[in-house]
C-alpha cells in the first residue's frame, strides 16, 4: 500500500565545527520537538543546508523563531510504499507521464519498504498530489 503525506522541509546552516548537529539535536529533545527525518552536510560545495522534516510544521517554527535560527522552508512529499508490488515505481511513472520534474529524490529500503522524500517545483504540486491520491 502506498501512503504519502505532505511535509515542510526546513533547511538551516549549521557551523562546521564538532558537536553541532548534537547541539542541534539536544534543543530539538529540549523543545520536545519529534523529527520525521534530518539529513544533509553542515557546508561543502553541494550544500544547500542541513534539513529537518518535523512531525510538526508549527512547533518547529515555534523553536526555530524561539532560538533565532534562521531556516528556509519549502514543501516535500513523504511516500511509503510497503507494498512490495512496484506501486511506488508505477506512481513514478505516472509523474512522468504527466510532465511532472522530480526536482530531488532521497529513498531508503528498509526490510522491503520503500520511503522516499520528493520535491517539485511548487506549480506541479497539485498535479502531484492528484496522481499520489489515485488508488
Amino acid at each position: 500500500m502506498l501512503e504519502w503525506s505532505r511535509v515542510s522541509d526546513f533547511v538551516l546552516r549549521l557551523s562546521h565545527r564538532p558537536g553541532e548537529l548534537a547541539r542541534l539535536c539536544t534543543q530539538l529533545r529540549q523543545a520536545d520537538v519529534e523529527m520525521i527525518g534530518m539529513w544533509g552536510p553542515v557546508i561543502g560545495r553541494a550544500s544547500v543546508g542541513f534539513h529537518c522534516i518535523p512531525e510538526s510544521a508549527d512547533q518547529f517554527r515555534s523553536f526555530a523563531r524561539d532560538a533565532e535560527m534562521p531556516v528556509t522552508e519549502t514543501t516535500a512529499f513523504l511516500i511509503n510504499d510497503n507494498s512490495e508490488s512496484g506501486s511506488f515505481v508505477s506512481r513514478l511513472d505516472s509523474i512522468a507521464s504527466a510532465g511532472i520534474n522530480i526536482e530531488t529524490i532521497l529513498s531508503l529500503t528498509i526490510g522491503g519498504s520503500l520511503t522516499a522524500m520528493i520535491w517539485v517545483n511548487d506549480s506541479d504540486e497539485a498535479r502531484l498530489i492528484e496522481i499520489l491520491s489515485k488508488s
